[in-house]
């Protein structure tokens, strides 16, 4: 039988609907055998993944074989034993633009969207790494995946005469087929006397119909979901500033400055996504926080924005990721990602030197890589959020490669990750250029816990740490926990119900952790003590603490994220339990590493408190509504200022003591 799962109406349903009768044009009767198992899924999707949609995922599972069609073997030679299939996975990019808006480059294929390149070639292979790695993800064993580009509107003898995984217009089953025994993936494999074709011969074919159901399956929104994504895409900016920005994108670098908690990370989407629909514009928003990007792209995921592969897309990257595709491109350095991160610095000094001495020549580096790699380098608008701690020659090197009028960034004050000074993205630009926007009411945090935190940052001593909150948010509530969480499962099930509650779902709660709380076997093995926990209490875990689960994001409604909190700047919760609390000032006070040059009256155990201090108020500002801070015991300073803090909200905070001592966390 052949199936089709997706959206009636759709490009994507319509093209499978074509391809399912060239499949019974060239194997009549396979539509109506019950043995044989064909399905369709059309505008899948592989959510957790970079590349996210597909447009069509083809599987086909033969219960006898089949023979290629004869037209098919017209080419080969006639000693050469018939191929024969058992089983297919197929992924197909659908083009349907006409053949003067596509170039070839031997096998290689662009198409062009107005001005725009697309390497649609690079796309297609995008896909199949992507349906290979969905697998995975789901603990299982991938097929042979094949990567086809079907460029419906151009006809065959227009294509180009090498081998390659294009099909055109007027292209049969058989076609099809041929092109997937040139490539070789899977290669026909001789089987009792036969050579035949068994993408699956690895892949237990019973997990077929899981796959499909996770790749037709959408995203489901919580509560907290939809009001971000109405947030976002029905413009909540206010409107006496928004034509003072908006109607200057391209013209002036703009910031956005405030606190954490302030808006300005929605406000940084909410003008992404307006560039997005009102200019068709490409924007790429840059974060040094992985865990934030991950939440950030299934945020986007749900709102539909693109992943890429069309001309307009709203794109997240690390910072880190996005440094590395210049200087690779650059010709700096030929390393991977992960040895390239330790010698950022390095590489980044010298990409800018290649850069400046490029511009003064009158070169245009900018268009040479476009041209070479539009869908890492062709952007209308370039975001950063967090940037305030960025180094200064990062922040240069943009400016070398882009103009800095295609920038918006958010600064952050005092939220310092990266480092502990603070840097001015105007030192390099006339102030006329440039529009500073500023934030200072609490978007996030309701009421309650805006005056915690005054107080709480009053008696750690932090100078001109101030929030002001909105009125509209009122409520809020601090539960400070004196002991380990997991001493008392009956505490957990009672913070779990009340975010239910509230009409929220596990994943709006966050847990924050120190590295104290974090085991590491090996590089795959990276696990918090608090997942463990969790799932010996029977609740499903994202466990963002493993540097591979934060690059992709929760898929299910039911997860509690889980990071540590080098990883927590941006994100926000219903609910947001930190763990370690004071284990985290003292790790902090730890890294504080003193300014090179110091003054005669340089204070280094005073800068490292108020570094750490900072840094405390960082986890502190994540939570809508409920905050529990855990600690070991009160014999600590850290302990002793949130005590100070909670006699001055007595209607606000909670002081709790674990029922033992005993517990890992």
């Amino acid at each position: 039988m052949i199936r089709i799962i997706g959206a009636e109406g759709s490009e994507e349903f319509s093209a499978a609907q074509r391809l399912r009768d060239l499949i019974v044009e060239a194997w009549p009767g396979v539509d109506t055998d019950q043995h044989d198992d064909i399905r369709i899924v059309a505008g899948a999707k592989c959510y957790g993944q970079t590349t996210t949609d597909i447009d069509l995922v083809v599987f086909v599972l033969l219960a006898k074989l089949r023979p290629m069609p004869h037209a098919a073997l017209a080419d080969a030679a006639p000693n050469v034993d018939p191929i024969f299939i058992r089983s297919l996975c197929l992924t197909i990019e659908l083009k349907s633009h006409q053949p003067d808006k596509v170039i070839f480059d031997g096998n290689q294929v662009t198409v062009f969207y107005g001005e725009r390149r697309h390497q649609a070639s690079e796309q297609a292979q995008k896909q199949q790494v992507a349906l290979r790695r969905f697998y995975e993800q789901h603990g299982m064993n991938p097929p042979f995946v094949t990567d086809l580009i079907w460029l419906s509107n151009v006809p065959k003898e227009c294509l180009p005469d090498v081998m390659s995984n294009i099909i055109g217009a007027q292209a049969t089953w058989g076609d099809i087929l041929r092109s997937v025994v040139a490539l070789g993936r899977p290669w026909p494999k001789r089987v009792a006397g036969v050579r035949e074709i068994n993408a699956f011969s690895y892949t237990n074919v019973t997990q077929t119909t899981e796959i499909i159901n996770l790749l037709s399956k959408r995203l489901e929104m919580s509560k907290l979901d939809r009001i971000r994504v109405d947030r976002i895409t029905r413009r909540h900016i206010g409107q006496s500033q928004a034509p003072q920005y908006i109607e200057k994108m391209g013209k002036q670098l703009l910031i956005f400055r405030g606190r954490g908690g302030t808006g300005k990370t929605i406000r940084l989407l909410q003008l992404a996504y307006d560039m997005y629909i009102k200019q068709d514009a490409r924007v790429l928003i840059l974060t040094y926080n992985k865990a934030l990007v991950a939440d950030l792209q299934r945020l986007f995921v749900m709102i539909n924005a693109g992943d890429g592969a069309t001309p307009r897309a709203i794109i997240f990257k690390t910072v880190h990721a996005f440094l590395y595709q210049i200087v690779k491109h650059l010709g700096s350095s030929q390393t991977h990602l992960d040895p390239f991160i330790p010698q950022i610095a390095q590489h980044t000094q010298q990409a800018l030197h290649h850069l400046r001495k490029a511009n003064l020549q009158n070169q245009q580096p900018l268009d040479a890589l476009i041209a070479a790699a539009p869908e890492h380098f062709d952007w209308d608008y370039i975001f950063v959020d967090e940037s305030q701690d960025w180094p200064a020659d990062e922040r240069d090197l943009l400016f070398a490669l882009y103009d800095f009028r295609r920038f918006v960034v958010a600064d952050g004050v005092d939220q310092m990750v990266r480092g502990a000074q603070h840097i001015n993205w105007r030192q390099v630009i006339a102030s006329k250029d440039s529009q500073v926007v500023t934030f200072s009411k609490s978007l996030r945090l309701k009421a309650g816990l805006c005056q915690f935190a005054q107080a709480f940052a009053l008696h750690l001593n932090l100078p001109n740490w101030n929030l002001e909150p909105d009125a509209d948010l009122y409520g809020g509530r601090v539960i400070i926990l004196e002991g380990p969480y997991s001493a008392d499962r009956s505490f957990h099930d009672e913070l779990v119900q009340t975010t239910q509650a509230a009409h929220n779902y596990p994943i709006d709660m966050l847990f924050c952790v120190p590295p104290a709380l974090v085991k590491h076997r090996d590089h795959q093995k990276v696990h918090s003590l608090i997942a463990d926990q969790l799932q010996a209490w029977d609740y499903r875990v994202w466990d963002g603490a493993a540097d591979h689960v934060r690059s992709n994001y929760p898929l299910y409604l039911d997860q509690i994220r889980i990071v540590q909190y080098d990883s927590c700047r941006g994100l926000e919760a219903w609910s947001s339990i930190n763990l370690g609390f004071d284990e985290l000032y003292d790790y902090k006070r730890r890294q504080y590493t003193p300014p090179a040059q110091s003054t005669l009256f340089s204070d280094d155990d005073r800068e490292a408190h108020y570094f750490a201090a900072r840094w405390l108020m960082i986890p502190l500002t994540r939570a809508i509504d409920t905050l529990v801070i855990q600690i070991r015991s009160l014999d600590h300073p850290i302990a002793q200022a949130l005590k100070a803090a909670a006699q001055e909200c007595p209607s606000v905070v909670e002081w709790r003591k674990s029922p033992t001592k005993r517990g890992k966390v």
